[in-house]
């Protein structure tokens, strides 16, 4: 193997590891913020999530390092509860072009701001559908690739984190 290839991420078992919200947000939440990032949280175990009021009062949802894929997205982009949310971390969640299309035509997420998209497998149609969205007006600032960030109304800018 090439020192510079990158090894295939070991598949996590696929069984549901959380059966109630309350076990999901256990010591995850903080004010207004879920931190809930590494659980490897799947579409069906996130459903659970899509379910729940309590996202309601949620205004940062970090879901970082979780195997949500497309799907997960699909069905995020309609969860009614997600109203408040600014600040969403899709990190390392499987997501593709066709998940960010599904997000895109999202009417659920009418404050989003900020959107993190890093080491997802995206070519570049789910940006352009980010870019064009009439339902995420407020969505100003997305990073796609570590230390690249897209702000809709200055364009792509480079900003190595040292």
């Amino acid at each position: 193997m090439n020192p510079r290839e990158v090894k295939p991420r070991a598949p996590m078992a696929q069984r549901t590891k959380f059966t109630d919200v309350e076990s999901i947000f256990e010591g995850r939440l903080r004010g207004n913020q879920a931190m809930l990032s590494s659980l490897g949280l799947t579409p069906e175990e996130a459903r659970l999530l899509w379910q729940t009021p309590r996202l309601q009062e949620v205004s940062w949802l970090d879901l970082d390092d979780n195997q949500l894929g497309d799907e997960g997205i699909a069905e995020l982009a309609q969860c009614e509860h997600l109203e408040n949310i600014q600040y969403l971390n899709l990190n390392k969640n499987g997501v593709t072009d066709a998940g960010l299309q599904k997000l895109a035509q999202s009417k659920c997420l009418p404050k989003l701001k900020r959107l993190h998209l890093k080491d997802n497998a995206i070519e570049g149609q789910g940006v352009v559908a980010l870019f064009e969205s009439q339902t995420l007006d407020g969505l100003t600032t997305f990073q796609i690739n570590e230390g690249w960030t897209c702000k809709k109304r200055e364009g792509w800018r480079y900003n190595p984190q040292l």
